[in-house]
Parts: C-alpha cells; structure tokens; sequence
C-alpha cells in the first residue's frame, strides 16, 4: 500500500518522512527503517511494528494502542502525550524517550529497557513492568497503581508523587531511588530493595514486606504505616 508516495510494507525503508496527521492503523511495518520519522497525532491502532526502528522518531500525541512492538528501537523517541493502552513494548529499547502525560494503561514492556527516559504524569495503571530496566527514569506524578512490576530495576529512578497503590514490586531494585510523598499502599513489597532510597512522605499503609525486604538505613517501616505481613 503507497501512501503519500511512500510504500506501507514489512521493512519499508521510511527513515525521515513525514507521515503526521495519518492512519496507518493496522498496517504491518515489521522490521522497517523509520529511523527521525514524524508521526505526530497519527493513528498507528493494532499497527504491527515489530523489530522496526523508530529511533529519533517524533511521535507526540500519536494514537498506538493495542499496537506490537516487541523488539523495536525505539531509543530517544518523542511519545509526549501518545495513546499506547494495552501496546505490547516487549523488549524494546525505550532509552532517554520522552513519555511524559503519555497514556500507557495495560501495555505490556516486559522486559524493555527504559532507561533515563521521562514518564512524568504518565498513565501506566495495570501495566506489565516485570524485568524492565527504568534505572534513572524520571516519573515522577506516574500513576503505577496495579501495576506488575515484579524484579523491576528503579535504581535512582525518580518517583515522587508517583501512585503504586497496590502495585506488585516484588523483589523490585529501587536503591536510590527518590520516592517522595509516593503512594505505595497496598503495595508489594516483600523481597525488594530500597536501600538509600529517600521514602519522606511516602504512604506504606497496608503494603507486604517481610524480613527479604531491604530499607534504607535505620528506616523504620512501621512508622509509614506499613505491616509486616498480610497474615
């Protein structure tokens, strides 16, 4: 399929065009060379992007969900404000990104590296985080609540104001990381790390740790309202 003059296929070489304003919505662009793309406010719905590179790629306020893009470079993308619910993100490359106000509920980045990205007032409730890497992400007001994020590396990522009311963290890497008046009630916790993670603020009523969980030195969970166990 041609549009505007270009060819819509599996390994389509679309390395610069401007393709904005424009429904590609279920079209295949497995493997394709997209690489500096503008995409801005295009309707990409059940789009299969599978292994493509979007490197560099402007993307704001375009419309992804229920998108594949398992394995995609999508390394220093602008997503500002996309529509990406229940997107597959498996192992992608999601590095120094721009998802700030994006609309992420349900995807699934299993796997995906997020790192140093900016996920500022993002929406990701009931998303699949597990085995992510968002070490040094920025997210802070993100809205976490539900989510999966078993094993899941925060390492000096920044969360303040985030919501993970009743998100999994089980066996999560948080050291360092900065959790400022963040809501993890409800939440996980039995297993993860949060060694010299800065907790001021931060709501712990009701969540699940036990003796595997690692606090920042002489922090006192008790004190944030948290519970040794559920039992």
């Amino acid at each position: 399929m041609d549009i505007n003059g270009l060819s819509i296929t599996p390994g389509a070489d679309l390395a610069g065009a401007d393709l904005s304003d424009t429904s590609l919505a279920s079209m295949d662009l497995s493997k394709a060379r997209m690489a500096g793309i503008a995409l801005a406010r295009s309707d990409l719905t059940q789009a299969r992007l599978v292994g493509a590179d979007l490197r560099y790629s402007i993307c704001h306020k375009a419309i992804f969900d229920k998108a594949d893009l398992h394995h995609a470079n999508l390394w220093n993308i602008d997503l500002r404000g996309v529509s990406a619910k229940e997107t597959i993100f498996c192992k992608c490359w999601l590095g120094n990104s721009n998802l700030v106000d994006a609309d992420l509920r349900g995807a699934d980045f299993s796997g995906a590296w997020i790192t140093a990205a900016d996920l500022s007032n993002s929406l990701l409730a009931a998303s699949t985080l597990a085995g992510v890497s968002l070490a040094r992400a920025c997210m802070k007001e993100t809205d976490l609540t539900g989510a999966f994020a078993v094993r899941t590396d925060f390492r000096s990522a920044i969360l303040n104001g985030a919501t993970m009311r009743a998100a999994n963290l089980s066996g999560a890497n948080l050291r360092g990381a900065s959790l400022i008046d963040a809501d993890l009630s409800l939440s996980d916790l039995v297993g993860a790390d949060l060694r010299d993670a800065q907790l001021d603020g931060a709501k712990l009523n009701g969540s699940r740790h036990d003796g595997t969980t690692r606090w920042p030195e002489a922090f006192k969970p008790l004190t944030s309202g948290g519970i040794d166990s559920h039992e």
